[in-house]
């Protein structure tokens, strides 16, 4: 078998943000690893991303008061750590944070074994943790700007953020007075209907709305299915419900009037079942109304939804693991099952890793309908009926 090579390291002598942190490599410490970034669904907010270690500490190098450690007196909360996997000579960085804290105990496996927890958050913590305080805040904007300015009153470094080119301008703050950080780039993502999360390498990623409709997410980069030749999945997990079904949107911009949406159909067969949004930052009204049309659309008839699927890269290590190791938020992926009919293209939304030093791997993606979100191409596809109007 061939199984990836796991670095874990943590930045115990510089500073969290750090241009250059320099490493200290505990690996042969790690006993098991859990990993969580995105979101469950489209419609959810992207929080924090977490990891969750478990170190031995028979050294006694991970007790904050232990004048022998290796790493006294730097054994504290809020340094840097990135979690990063070589396989097949190629290396993909699985999480980079910030540890949030550490929690010793023991194993008793015959007598008391020391462990230390660790668990770690991405930058969307730190910026949950910042208040904006300006008395001329920000002028109108595109989101990207938007993003750029808040992370710069982090003090986050320019070489570590992609940001795409954002398809709205936000409206002009005015004075910030105690106005959280996170919770305000969160409003903007709503606004643009973009995501801004935290890569594997600790770059900050915004995507604006139009970014799944280009290259590289046009096209799955490869099949999970059931025939020969398809990557297999260890398990799936189905919704058919009414959880989201929305036939009357409701969106209302800072200082604009409520746009709403509805359909009368969906209306008779569901009841009516509203979505609203307030204060957001565009621009113009018009705007409002665009996007309550296309999470109108998007929404106001149920379908089976594929939540997620399992994979376990030991079944196939040469094809799998790369995909385990590489694929990332917004990857799109085609997921085949014949016994439901099932054929279809998804995003990934949300990323889950779990492993250990004995060579267990389990990922798990939560996804959502990529081909629900095809968009009219002149001379190539149906307004109303295959695909509907972008904004």
């Amino acid at each position: 078998m061939s199984f990836p090579s796991v670095l874990t390291r943590i930045a115990f002598s510089t500073a969290p943000f750090a241009a250059t942190p320099t490493w200290s490599d505990v690996s042969t410490d790690v006993m098991s690893v859990s990993i969580r970034r995105g979101r469950q669904h489209e419609l959810d907010r992207i929080e924090a991303g977490m990891a969750t270690l478990t170190l031995l500490n028979t050294s006694g190098n991970y007790w904050p008061d232990n004048t022998g450690g290796a790493y006294t007196p730097n054994v504290l909360p809020g340094k840097r750590i990135n979690i990063r996997a070589t396989y097949n000579a190629v290396t993909y960085d699985l999480f980079t944070g910030f540890i949030e804290s550490w929690k010793h105990g023991f194993l008793a496996v015959p007598g008391k074994l020391p462990i230390v927890t660790i668990t770690a958050v991405d930058l969307l913590k730190n910026l949950s943790r910042l208040l904006l305080n300006d008395g001329t805040g920000y002028a109108q904007q595109r989101t990207d700007q938007r993003v750029g300015e808040v992370l710069d009153d982090l003090v986050w470094p320019a070489a570590n953020r992609d940001l795409n080119v954002a398809q709205s301008n936000l409206i002009a703050t005015g004075a910030l007075a105690n106005v959280n950080a996170l919770s305000h780039l969160q409003t903007a993502q709503e606004s643009e209907l973009g995501i801004v999360f935290v890569a594997g390498d600790g770059d900050v990623q915004f995507q604006d709305r139009h970014a799944r409709l280009k290259s590289p997410y046009l096209t799955a980069s490869a099949i999970f299915g059931d025939d020969a030749g398809e990557q297999k999945y260890q398990d799936a997990e189905f919704n058919y419900d009414d959880q989201y079904i929305y036939n009357d949107v409701r969106i209302t911009r800072s200082g604009g009037t409520e746009q709403a949406v509805s359909d009368s159909t969906s209306q008779t067969d569901y009841g009516k079942r509203s979505l609203s949004r307030t204060e957001l930052l565009m621009t113009t009204d018009g705007e409002a109304l665009d996007q309550a049309g296309w999470l109108k659309g998007r929404f106001k008839d149920p379908a089976l939804r594929l939540r997620s699927i399992v994979i376990l890269p030991l079944k196939d290590e040469a094809n799998l693991y790369p995909k385990v190791l590489s694929y990332d938020i917004s990857t799109r992926i085609t997921v085949r099952l014949n016994a439901a009919s099932l054929d279809k293209d998804y995003h990934i939304e949300g990323i889950q890793q779990d492993f250990d030093r004995n060579g267990h791997w389990e990922a798990r993606w939560q996804v959502s309908d990529a081909e629900a979100q095809q968009y009219f191409i002149l001379g190539t596809s149906q307004l109303g009926t295959t695909t509907r109007l972008a904004y």
